[in-house]
């Protein structure tokens, strides 16, 4: 799943808006609308302030079918 997608996705599932998400983050909410439309992504230090208001796992090194599994 794209990043965008799934910041849009979890962002609905909390019931928050735009703008809310922005306020919480101390952004513009174009930055992240600008993130769900996958114009731009967001840094890791906002990642991580993401996957805290959302409470979702920041699984970044995931391996998929890794022969060294």
């Amino acid at each position: 799943m794209e990043i965008s997608i799934f910041l849009k996705e979890s962002r609905k599932k909390k019931g928050y808006s735009q703008k809310t998400v922005a306020k919480m983050l101390n952004i513009s909410r174009q930055a992240v609308s600008s993130w769900e439309r996958g114009k731009t992504h967001p840094d890791l230090e906002r990642l991580i302030s993401l996957s805290e208001i959302y409470d979702v796992s920041l699984n970044l090194l995931k391996r998929k079918n890794s022969s060294l599994d």
